[in-house]
This record gives C-alpha cells, structure tokens and sequence, in this order.
C-alpha cells in the first residue's frame, strides 16, 4: 500500500528547482517530523513507519538526520514485517557497528534468527552482516550457524546465514576461536556437507565460507579437497546443466563464480593425495584449457575463461604436472594471437610471467617470443608492461642477445611511459646472460646512446666495476669508449663512464696515434666544455690528473687548462683545480704516483640494479592485493598444508635463478680501500667523484683520487 504522504513529500522534492528550495522543503519536513516523534506513544506503527521512510529519504539525499534512531529501532520490535522492513534497513543506513544504540538490538535479532518466518530471518541475517560489531558476532553465532546447518532451514535463508558467518568472520576472526570454529567440530563436518547440497546457490554460499575458513587456517580443512575436486567433476560433467538446472548455466558456463572458487581453494592444497582424484581433477583441468574457445559472444568467453585462468593459476601452484603445463602454454599463446581484447591478452602475459619459474614452461614460452614481442608496440601501457616482464623472465643464456636487441631496437621508439624500467631490465640481462664482457659493454653504451636520461648512475658505475675488476676487457673498453664519445651526440652518462675509464685504463691505448694522450685530453676537454652536471666535470677533472701521471709529457697544456678553475665560483671545483696543481707540480712526482695509483678490484656485494627490480616487482605485488577480499587472496601468500601426495603428483622443487654469467660481478661491489689517502674530508655527499675521491661537499680537504664508485 502506497504511503500517501510519502509519495507526495517525494514529488515535493522532485519539483524543486534549485537547491535551496530543496533544502528550505527538507528542513520544513525533518521539523515536522522531530515534532511528532516528542510525542511518539500517540503514533500509530504506520505513522512511524511513514515519518522513519521519509528519514530514510531525506538521508539518502545527503542530509544529516540525526535523531528518530530510536522510533526506527522500535519497529524491529513490531510483529508485522513491514514495520520490521524499515525498521532493519534505518539500522544498516543510519547508525554503525561502534554505535550505542546497536545493543538494543541483539535480543530482537536473536529472536527474529529463530522467526519461522523466512523473510524476517533474512531481515535480521542481512543487519547483523551490515552493521554487526563485536558483540554481535560473539553473541550471534551460534544462532546463525544453526540456521545455516539445520535441515530445516530453506535454501535462500542457508545462502543468507553462510554469507553472514564469512562477514563476521572477516571482521572478527577471534571471535571464532583460535581454530576458526570456536571449539566446533561439529560444525566444521556440517559445513563439508553443505557442499553436496543439491542447491548450486547453498553449495556456493557455502564455499565463500569455507573459502575464508581456509585462508585463515588451511591445516583444519585437508578434508576439502577430495570434496571439491569431487564437485567440480560434477559441474563439468555432460550432463551438468540437466542436473544443476538452467537457472546455473551462465552463458553455457556451469555456474563459473563456483568453479573459480574451488579451484582458489585447491591452491592452498598440494595435490589430491588419491591418485585416482588426482587423475581425474588432471582430466577435468586438461580438458578445460584445451577445449575453452574463443567465442563471439563476449559473456560467454568472460564465463568460460574465468574459469579456465584459475586453472592456470592451480597449474602454477602444482608445478609438476608436464601435461597440464604444455596445455596452459598452449593455451595462453592462442590467447595472445588469437584475441585482440586487451583484458585476456593482459592475463595471458601475466600468466606467462609468473609461470616463467617452471623450466617445462619457460622452455616451450620461447616458441611465442615473437608474439610477445609484438605485444611491447601495443597500445594499452598495462600491457606493455607486462610484455617487458615476461621478455625479462624468458630470457636465458641462449636467448638474451636476441631479447636484448629486439629491447634496444624497441628503445628508438617514442614510449616514454615503460623506457626507464626497459632500460633497468636491459642492463640487467645484459649482465646476467653476457656471452662475453665486450658484449655487455658494447650494449650498455649502445643503452647510453639511445636512451641517456633514463640511465642511471648505478648502471654506468657497473660498467666500471666490471672494467676494473677484468684486466682482460681494458684495453678494450678504453677503446670501445673512446670511439663512442667521439660520436654526436654524446649523453653526459656516457661521459662520465668514458671518462673514468678513460682517466683510469686510457694508457693502454696511449701507444696508438688517433688515440694518443693528447688525443684523449683534446676529446675529454671538449665534453668538458659541453657538459651541464658539476658531477660529470668533476669526474673529467680528476681524469685530467690522471693523464698526467700516466704521461707526464702531455701535462703542460693540461695544467694550463685546470688553472682556468682555480678561481671559478663553485668551491668544489676550485678545490680540486688548486689541489691537482699543486700534486702535479715540480718535485712532487713520487706523491702523484701513490696518491693517483691504479683502482683496486671491487669486493663483492648484491647488485643494485637486481634490488631495484626485486622492490619495483614487490610494489606491484602489493598494490594489486590490496582492496581485495580475503577470500580471493592468491593462496600463494601461505604456506601450503603438507599433504601425502601419490608419487605422481610430487610438485618438483623450484629451479633455482640462472647464476650470473659474469660471475661474482652479479652484486654490487662494496667501496674498495684507496691505494694512499690524503686527508680525511669534512663530510660527503650522496654521489661522491668516482675518479679523485674528492668530497662533492665545498671546503672539504682532499682525499685520494682513487676513491670508491658509490653503491
């Protein structure tokens, strides 16, 4: 029956044409209603029902109403439902879980829980879900368990209390005791049962129930897994639809949302411990990811392939199974060519990516490099991304120069939203799988070349560690170095790289007319001159001195060019200037000697580069868990039940990460001992001369020139 002033007082509001007209009509009715409710006990239940409706009303509008709460909690007191009706829905809206009022509820809620009726039952289950705090759910459970589990209760009134356990439990997990199950063993058997319900809706219910239970304590529930393996055969029988009925066919999917569920179940699990249940869920899971096709139909591929990438995520978390991987391979690169939505292409690469781990899949991935490859000119970012990520977790030592050319090559492009990760990724490989140390230089200053401002400092700094650390490569990167600068244009990374290695290893090309000495202060002078950073002049300052130990017959125009700097405005270089001079004066050849001697090898320390990556990756990892339900946690996160499982389904151990190609240079070198020290400076700051060892702090006395490449 229609409220007569309830739907007038709605047309009033509706007619407004402004929002102060709007207000002035709330304002006149929320007086009108605070002044009925003084008198409350003269109401009759439908005058209250109608004032607590335009309440509800007027709060959703966006108006504060902040009185009537109790005339709304005394109509869950009412026997008819429709008072109960609007009585529970002003409790969900207006108050919350912290709120006083609340407590006058629980008993009216408990006795509503035990109602015959079903649609007052729901009506309490769904507040005590909403609004419920602490006390309602260590008061209320054993209540809405028993509804749940008695063979009385009727279906839609069993779906409502198994979701309202799981939103206790998720507030309030020790609510429920330390097992989950306040002390309850008959309730965990009870609610395995549920799970042969002959309602898909309880059976469902039941298992986002139980799907939370298992997040919280996998120990207690290895019983689930026969049990679920066991039901999804079911729904991917023949004859399920027939069986289940039309209502659970979704989009020729037998209900998906229930399949996705057991299959996240399953991954806390090892394997089934049965071999025949373990045979048959092989089946059903090979079945699935071979015969799922693209359809035309775009909720009928959402329906199927929701399913069928759960099963990919179950393949990754078993590891072992050799037939089940091929097919998930398989799987995800028709995905890749065979579809141009952005969403599956995205899910299949980030399915490659993380089941880059398995030696069986990372083997038969290389097969769609290609396709792969193209996904980085895509142009979606989120997939270019996830492109770069599966490239960086294929590529082996068999590969790496083929991916690190086709990445160099994708450099030239004009995609700035992924080139500083790309250029952080290419150092990495390109050091991890070099075949040889004149590769990798020449592909970091190739990287240099291409893409300069996204090179950081700890990428040029590796080159030096490398170059020093290997006698062998020297002559070579002095050489290699020295070509390269000659070129236009030249970024200033690859000046501060040429430039070190040419200050520490240019004498081994000294001998060489077009790389002589002079040749080589004539190049660093000219860059020198170009430069914009105080860091990359510092660095070719030091270099200068540095030839001049090495050659003292090309140090007069090198010193004239220094006293240029011995009365510039930036103290740092002014320091330097005035104390090189001074060491590279007459009858102080001896002191030059020791305190400009050779840089020692770097020990060993992780690479910086690797650390970077390993946090980037941990970023991502954590945003996209966050908002999720707990339910839909990846069951990664914890530790597996240990579960006896048939030889033939033993999870093989994880491969261990390819050893660095390069050998111990794989981390960072700590800072090496200067060969002589000078005096001991004032304070450093965070980028300290590479070459000199001078302190980047003005004022600060000298140190030696052969100080440390900073981690």
């Amino acid at each position: 029956m229609a409220m007569r002033g309830l739907t007038q007082f709605i047309t009033d509001i509706r007619n407004c044409t402004n929002k102060e007209e709007e207000r002035k009509r709330v304002d006149k009715e929320l007086a009108n209603i605070r002044k009925n409710f003084k008198d409350s006990q003269k109401l009759t239940a439908y005058q209250k029902k109608k004032y607590v409706w335009k309440m509800l009303y007027i709060y959703v509008l966006g108006y504060e109403v902040d009185f009537g709460h109790m005339e709304a909690l005394n109509l869950i007191t009412s026997p008819g439902f429709p008072e109960k009706t609007v009585g529970y829905l002003a409790c969900v809206l207006l108050l919350s879980e912290t709120n006083e009022f609340l407590r006058l509820i629980i008993n009216s809620c408990k006795v509503d829980l035990a109602s015959q009726n079903e649609e007052i039952q729901g009506l309490s289950l769904a507040c005590i879900a909403n609004v419920g705090g602490r006390e309602f759910a260590e008061t209320l459970t054993p209540d809405v368990q028993r509804i749940m589990l008695s063979q009385g209760t009727r279906p839609v009134v069993k779906k409502k209390a198994a979701l309202c356990l799981l939103r206790l439990f998720r507030k309030y997990p020790d609510a429920f005791g330390e097992d989950g199950l306040g002390g309850n063993q008959e309730f965990k058997d009870k609610l395995l049962n549920l799970l042969d319900d002959t309602s898909l809706g309880v059976v469902t219910a039941a298992m986002s129930l139980l799907l939370g239970l298992v997040s919280y304590n996998p120990a207690l529930w290895p019983e689930a897994v026969n049990k679920c393996c066991r039901l999804l055969a079911m729904l991917n029988h023949p004859n399920a639809s027939k069986q289940f009925g039309i209502d659970y066919v979704y989009y020729k999917t037998v209900c998906p949302w229930l399949q996705v569920k057991i299959l996240r179940l399953l991954q806390y699990y090892p394997p089934p411990a049965k071999e025949e249940v373990y045979n048959k869920l092989c089946e059903i899971l090979n079945k699935l990811l071979s015969e799922t096709q693209m359809q035309k139909n775009v909720n009928t591929n959402n329906a199927a392939h929701a399913v069928v990438f759960e099963v990919v995520n179950y393949v990754i978390h078993i590891e072992s199974n050799k037939d089940l991987t091929t097919a998930a391979v398989t799987m995800l690169g028709l995905r890749l060519v065979a579809t141009n939505q952005p969403n599956y292409r995205y899910l299949a690469l980030d399915s490659m990516q993380r089941m880059a781990n398995i030696p069986e899949a990372a083997e038969q991935f290389k097969k769609h490099q290609e396709v792969v490859t193209a996904a980085l000119k895509d142009n979606d970012v989120s997939l270019r991304r996830r492109a770069l990520d599966v490239l960086y977790s294929m590529c082996d030592s068999n590969n790496s120069a083929q991916i690190v050319a086709e990445l160099l090559d994708y450099l030239n492009g004009n995609d700035f939203a992924i080139r500083e990760e790309l250029v952080l990724r290419v150092a990495i490989l390109a050091e991890r799988f070099a075949p040889n140390f004149q590769w990798y230089v020449d592909t970091i200053l190739k990287l240099m070349t291409l893409a300069g401002n996204y090179v950081s400092d700890q990428i040029w700094m590796r080159v030096v560690q490398i170059v020093t650390n290997h006698e062998d490569l020297q002559l070579y990167a002095a050489e290699t170095c020295f070509r390269a600068m000659r070129s236009e244009p030249v970024h200033e990374s690859m000046v501060k790289c040429g430039g070190y290695i040419l200050g520490e290893f240019g004498h081994h090309i000294a001998h060489k007319r077009d790389t002589s000495p002079e040749e080589q202060f004539h190049l660093l002078r000219d860059k020198f001159v170009s430069c914009e950073q105080m860091e990359t002049r510092l660095i070719l300052l030091t270099a200068f001195v540095k030839i001049i130990n090495a050659h003292p017959q090309s140090k007069g125009p090198i010193v004239e060019f220094m006293r240029n700097f011995t009365s510039t405005m930036d103290a740092e270089m002014q320091q330097r200037a005035v104390e090189y001079l001074s060491l590279a004066s007459e009858g102080r050849e001896s002191m030059l000697e020791s305190v400009l001697d050779m840089m020692p090898a770097f020990p060993e320390r992780e690479n910086m580069l690797t650390k970077k990556i390993r946090a980037r990756e941990q970023a991502f990892s954590t945003s996209t868990a966050t908002g999720q339900r707990e339910e839909e946690e990846r069951p990664a996160a914890s530790a597996p039940v240990e579960l006896a499982t048939p030889a033939a389904s033993q999870s093989r151990p994880k491969a261990s990460t390819q050893a660095d190609l390069l050998g111990d240079l794989g981390s960072e070198p700590a800072a090496p001992t200067p060969a002589a020290a000078a005096t001991v400076p004032a304070k450093s700051t965070g980028l300290e001369d590479l070459l000199g060892g001078m302190s980047v702090g003005g004022g600060a006395a000298a140190r030696a020139p052969a100080a440390t490449v900073p981690a």
